[in-house]
């Protein structure tokens, strides 16, 4: 067994700036609601001893861009800030917030107990996923407060991030996503935290705003559907 920073932060990975982690849950099956549980946990330790604003932990679920088909986390730094990480949200309840004006429907979580307590409020909310057969995926890391003053809640705070954030988008299934012919990527975690993965050039350099929200929206869920959620959501945290 490793510890949370031994099992991502192997010399082979963590020179490429990217590493996986699996959590050991050997009494459940791969995608069930404990195993999920068990890498929460397990990534937000990670993020907590790495004291990093630049590390996100992130996570794909089955169809929705999932590499392979077994829970893993991927652990990876990138140099920028992220929207997410000071995108403005509204507070649904406790520690738990739905995210404002973004091109994807998503929820946030701030840390503001312990691990335990989140992990179990997160959890809460991706069981109703579940059970519906929601696909989802999920981004740890630093950024805002949820709750600002006004001058700053539609701008980049200038402070350092100061909480720990969890991202948890519910989306279409990936297979059924009509992603147009040469868009370049796919809406995975990494895209949908505004962090665009492109291999072309040409692509690069032409590509813009307007085009990677198109993409991005085809992942989003129904209007509909996300507010059953909201309101699914306050019954089971309240």
């Amino acid at each position: 067994m490793y510890n949370s920073t031994e099992l991502f932060d192997c010399p082979r990975c963590d020179d490429r700036r990217h590493s996986i982690g699996c959590s050991w849950q050997p009494a459940v099956g791969s995608s069930g609601i404990n195993a999920e549980y068990g890498a929460l946990k397990l990534g937000l330790s990670y993020l907590i001893a790495k004291k990093d604003p630049n590390t996100r932990v992130v996570f794909n679920s089955l169809r929705a861009f999932a590499s392979v088909n077994h829970l893993h986390l991927h652990s990876y730094q990138v140099d920028q800030t992220l929207p997410v990480e000071w995108a403005p949200a509204s507070k649904i309840a406790g520690c738990c917030y739905v995210l404002n004006d973004y091109p994807v429907y998503g929820f946030v979580f701030e840390l503001q107990e312990d691990i335990e307590t989140l992990s179990r409020v997160i959890m809460k909310v991706v069981g109703l996923l579940q059970q519906r057969e929601i696909s989802h995926n999920l981004m740890m890391t630093f950024g805002d407060p949820c709750e600002r003053g006004d001058e700053s809640c539609c701008e980049r705070s200038t402070q350092p991030l100061p909480v720990i954030r969890v991202l948890l988008w519910p989306v279409n299934p990936s297979d059924q996503i009509p992603l147009p012919e040469g868009c370049g990527f796919r809406p995975a975690v990494c895209e949908l935290s505004g962090h665009i993965l492109l291999h072309d050039k040409e692509l690069f350099d032409t590509i813009t705003e307007e085009d990677i929200v198109e993409v991005l929206s085809l992942a989003a869920v129904p209007e509909e559907l996300f507010v059953e959620l909201i309101e699914a959501v306050k019954n089971v945290l309240t």
